[in-house]
């Protein structure tokens, strides 16, 4: 970055009003996301039984903050060339130009460097800084590599490796001992985290994916949208859902039968309570994949939530009750502010 676009950054900052410059921030670094990053920082201690403090959870969610805003940031700023011949993406801070791309490298630099400035003053031991520090590096190879591949499966793959490793590298901070719950909640967060991206988030962009030309799983395995936004997936793409979405129930059910301590009431009620979720989730994609329904827009799927359901059964029934119950209300709380905020939005979208 030259003189000069730091300076221009300085004064984008000082002459923008304070509000708008808040909301452009805040949807740079994607901070409606930051509940479900958080709380991903939470799972592997949870998993291992610990108690956790109100100071030790705000940790995790100040790691989410900073880790989201690096990783969205970064995104933004690599794909910005491409961003600017998509209409879709015309609302952008980068692509509208509220926001230099100046700043956004200059987050994406200095965002993993006081991540990990926090984890090494709040006295992590080296093999979980190491590790940390190696998902950072990931992350950024992720970003920059991710549409420019011709191998999209093996960079979404990637991807979901950097969003599953802080379940066993935060257990590290907390354990000598990682149980084998947490390396099977890891593989199952790899799997969620590979819908949430190669699923959800291919098809919701894949319209102005086929468009620009980007070469993601969907659009490599022959999906394509019809006339009305419904899926036309094929058969390529069909299989990978559906042996995706196997893969994923199958490590959550694992993770429960082996959490379960015996067949009492509160065992039977888990078992139902899995029999359920894994059936919605399962007619859900179905549904998707026959074209009875559309993409979600913004990418939050019933089948996705449903593998997460599945995730906090197996965190409840391994966690410390009242840090569990903590961190799930954060999590939660976090979600219900920004979904009243968009309905908000939209209901002033509509009036206006």
């Amino acid at each position: 970055m030259t003189t000069g676009e730091a300076a221009d950054s300085r004064e984008e900052l000082c002459d923008k009003p304070i509000r708008p410059r808040i909301d452009d921030f805040a949807r740079l670094v994607r901070i409606q996301a930051v509940g479900f990053e958080g709380f991903s920082f939470a799972i592997g201690p949870l998993l291992t039984g610990v108690e956790l403090s109100i100071v030790e959870l705000s940790l995790f969610w100040l790691l989410g903050l900073l880790i989201n805003g690096y990783i969205f940031a970064l995104n933004d700023f690599v794909d910005l060339p491409r961003d600017r011949e998509n209409p879709a993406r015309v609302a952008s801070p980068l692509v509208s130009g509220r926001i230099s791309p100046a700043i956004a490298l200059i987050l994406s630099i200095s965002f993993p460097v006081l991540a990990l400035a926090v984890i090494v003053a709040v006295g992590w031991p080296p093999t979980a800084v190491i590790a940390f520090a190696f998902c950072l590096i990931l992350g950024a190879v992720v970003n920059v590599y991710q549409k420019a591949t011709d191998r999209p499966i093996l960079m979404d793959s990637l991807f979901a490796v950097t969003m599953a490793a802080p379940v066993p590298v935060a257990a590290v901070a907390y354990t000598d001992r990682i149980p084998a719950i947490v390396w099977i909640a890891t593989v199952f967060m790899f799997f969620l985290a590979l819908e949430l991206n190669s699923i959800a988030g291919n098809l919701k962009d894949l319209s102005s994916d086929l468009v620009t030309g980007f070469r993601t799983v969907a659009v490599v395995l022959g999906a394509t949208a019809t006339s009305d936004g419904h899926l036309a997936p094929g058969p390529r793409y069909r299989r990978y859902c559906v042996t995706l979405h196997a893969l994923t129930v199958s490590c959550g059910l694992f993770g429960i039968v082996l959490s379960l301590r015996g067949f009492g009431w509160t065992d039977c009620a888990v078992v139902a309570i899995c029999v359920a979720v894994t059936s919605v989730g399962c007619i859900d994609l179905y549904r998707l994949l026959v074209g009875s329904r559309r993409p979600s827009r913004r990418g939050r799927e019933v089948y996705f939530a449903a593998g997460f359901v599945l995730m906090l059964l197996t965190i409840g029934l391994n966690a410390d009750g009242s840090t569990f119950v903590s961190a799930t209300l954060v999590m939660l709380f976090w979600e219900l502010v920004f979904a009243i905020r968009r309905h908000r939005s939209a209901s002033v979208r509509r009036s206006g």
